[in-house]
């Protein structure tokens, strides 16, 4: 596990910290950011609109380009720093989440009924390094960050950016990718929760947005208190 984290490393203990976990100083190890940022900061004064705060939701993004600098495994899972697991995470279980054949495996929500929540859920989500489309999604990645484009987008935010990027190669490329939502939905009384709706909610709960404080999202509780 690769953990990068913008403040309070240096009161981290390496001692207890497990050997298989790598920890990684976001200011230090990600300058590009800090570039993206200074770049365009003319664009800041959006940032009181999430669907328009680049910034804030770029820092995953330069996260992931860093990782994807850095392992040689054949897949890398991206997981937001909010979710939490319920339950030991199992390969026979992460096998049903790709398809060697398909690029990423994400969590889509073109199924909610609310128009502007149908952008896909981006705390997960798994890409195929061995792919060969791998190389071009990311080089349009850094042209819509380090290039400015993402600003001609409607939205700004990290998951807007890369459904942007994902239709792009899925309808001029003929890329295959695997929605994990196809796998199926449960209902959990808010149907834009649509992590904890996923498979994924069997295993692991998305305390996102205002649930921060919270042990387990109200969604998570309620798929917990349904199941057989």
């Amino acid at each position: 596990m690769y953990v990068f984290l913008e403040n309070g490393i240096d009161k981290i203990d390496d001692a207890k910290v497990k050997r298989k976990i790598k920890l990684f100083d976001y200011k230090n190890e990600i300058p590009r950011y800090y570039q993206f940022c200074k770049k365009f900061k003319h664009m800041q004064k959006k940032q009181d609109n999430y669907r328009l705060n680049a910034f804030k939701f770029a820092y995953k993004v330069f996260a992931m380009q860093s990782a994807l600098s850095k392992i040689c495994s054949d897949y890398l899972i991206w997981l937001d720093a909010d979710i939490r697991s319920a339950k030991p995470i199992t390969n026979n279980f992460l096998n049903k989440l790709v398809d060697k054949e398909k690029y990423m495996s994400y969590l889509g929500r073109s199924h909610v009924l609310k128009e502007n929540v149908r952008y896909s859920e981006n705390g997960f989500t798994i890409f195929n390094i061995k792919h060969q489309m791998h190389k071009l999604f990311w080089e349009k990645m850094d042209k819509m960050y380090m290039g400015g484009k993402l600003f001609n987008l409607s939205e700004w935010h990290d998951s807007y950016v890369f459904d942007q990027v994902r239709e792009d190669l899925e309808e001029n490329y003929n890329l295959k990718n695997f929605n994990i939502s196809d796998l199926g939905i449960k209902n959990v009384g808010n149907e834009s929760h649509v992590f904890v709706a996923s498979i994924l909610g069997d295993f692991m709960d998305h305390k996102k947005g205002n649930r921060k404080q919270k042990k387990w999202s109200p969604e998570f509780i309620k798929r917990y208190n349904n199941s057989d």
